[in-house]
């Protein structure tokens, strides 16, 4: 299935549901070929786009990402897991491998199949399918534990992945996790350095009151910057947020299908580096990554939990596009979180 996959098993949904599950576009659901897959995954017009296929095993549904690794992400698992299980391997053959089990919104187990370390009631599954840790240097078991990985994966949901599951057209769908996670911890300010220690002391120091309308009202200083404070359905999402009481963005609102467009641009200044570095200039590329600061911004600000919002919605003060930070902005968001 390729250098780069991800397969995550959902219990209790049907392929539509499981990749709804995982943030999938309900208006991009539909029967596909794999070629088609691959065509429309390396579209620059389409913005590079994740894509997922999934297929019905009985009990449980499959969910495989060619070069991807959504599944893989915790936060992503969580979502997904609630009120029933999902079980994730991702091969990835230039980084790290990884697998995971998640019931009912935890993690109950997690590891990178190389060094398998997993609670006491799996241990019996582990040994069954041969996954264990090396003995020495010399031990390479690691070399085949994503297969082991995946015959673990298979022993634990009683289903079976077919020798080639890219064979038949398969439902697939454009998935953007963003819809369905909150942020995550890589969307928050942290670090001592400057200019991000100033920031996170003043953030830590100052009230939850003070926190929230301060992420606020930075968030709207971005998209104004950005020339996005028009965008429909932003000022009643912002003052939703201002009162601690916003829920997540839909994907198919007014406001969602605007963000769809901003994330899209994000992906695709990113990944045309690698094939297509001149269809976009210098500038458009800057306003797009800014687009991906401002997206992580919003999603953060909607958290229930004052700092962490003030945190995410004050992380592009520590960027490098002039549109986002200034030292009088930095000095005036430490100011207002002070004083």
């Amino acid at each position: 299935m390729g250098e780069i996959v991800c397969l995550t098993f959902v219990k209790g949904l049907d392929p539509a549901a499981a990749l709804l599950r995982m943030g999938g576009y309900a208006d991009s659901l539909r029967v596909r070929e794999a070629a088609e897959i691959g065509e429309v995954m390396d579209s620059f017009e389409g913005g590079y786009p994740r894509m997922a296929a999934a297929l019905d095993l009985g009990a449980w549904s499959l969910v495989l990402e060619p070069d991807g690794f959504s599944g893989a992400d915790d936060s992503l698992l969580r979502v997904v897991s609630r009120g029933t299980e999902t079980v994730s391997v991702l091969r990835h053959d230039y980084a790290s491998a990884a697998f995971a089990y998640a019931v009912d919104g935890e993690i109950v187990a997690g590891f990178e199949p190389g060094r398998p370390e997993a609670p006491a009631h799996l241990q019996p599954l582990l040994a069954e399918v041969g996954l264990r840790v090396p003995s020495g240097e010399g031990d390479d078991t690691w070399t085949d534990a994503v297969a082991r990985a995946l015959l673990l994966a298979q022993r634990i949901t009683g289903v079976t992945v077919p020798p080639d599951p890219f064979e038949a057209d398969l439902l697939s769908a454009q998935i953007e996790p963003w819809f369905v996670v909150p942020a995550s911890p890589g969307d928050l300010l942290y670090g001592s350095d400057p200019p991000a220690g100033s920031l996170v002391a003043a953030v830590e120091a100052a009230s939850p009151d003070r926190q929230r309308a301060v992420a606020v009202a930075e968030v709207r200083r971005q998209a104004t910057a950005l020339g996005l404070a028009d965008t429909p359905g932003l000022a009643d999402v912002l003052r939703a947020a201002a009162t601690g009481t916003a829920g997540p963005i839909s994907a198919d609102s007014p406001l969602g299908t605007h963000v769809r467009t901003w994330l899209t641009a994000t992906t695709r200044a990113g990944d045309s580096l690698n094939s297509n570095r001149h269809a976009m200039t210098a500038a458009e590329r800057t306003h797009a990554y800014a687009l991906g600061w401002f997206t992580a911004a919003l999603r953060g600000v909607l958290n229930p939990d004052p700092q962490k919002a003030a945190l995410a919605a004050l992380r592009p003060l520590t960027s490098n596009i002039a549109a986002l930070t200034d030292p009088a902005v930095r000095a005036a968001v430490i100011h207002a979180l002070t004083t």
